[in-house]
């Protein structure tokens, strides 16, 4: 019965890979099957990190003093900056286990995105908050 699961859940990826060719038109193989998938995991990590970025920085009480001095442009200019510096560096404080469990679990991705934001979003803020 597992072997029979296994390739239930293989199967819909085997067959799209076989399918897939590159942007020059070539055959893609496994590598690049996995490298697409890879980047496309990191892509919606870092939108999730950048999602809850905003939120975490909307509810952060030193932000709030110091955006009250600011116009609407000037702070989303600085929130822009800061969650994309958020966003750059959490997926260099994550290992590829974590990316690959948050890609799986909704429960461990929120997790994985909120210690990664916080890992990141105190050296961020002080580098466009000044």
């Amino acid at each position: 019965m597992k072997p029979l699961k296994l390739a239930t859940l293989f199967a819909p990826v085997l067959l799209l890979a076989g399918c897939a060719t590159s942007p020059t038109g070539a055959p893609v193989n496994a590598n690049t099957a996995i490298g697409t998938a890879s980047n496309v995991g990191m892509a919606v990590f870092q939108s999730e990190v950048g999602r809850k970025c905003r939120s975490e920085l909307t509810n952060n009480n030193y932000w709030k003093m110091a955006s009250l001095a600011m116009n609407e442009q000037k702070r989303t200019d600085i929130q822009n900056n800061v969650c994309g510096c958020v966003s750059k560096r959490a997926t260099e404080s994550v290992s590829l286990v974590d990316l690959t469990t948050a890609a799986i679990d909704s429960n461990s991705r929120n997790q994985i995105v909120a210690q990664a934001v916080a890992n990141t979003m105190q050296g961020c803020y002080r580098e466009f908050v000044r």
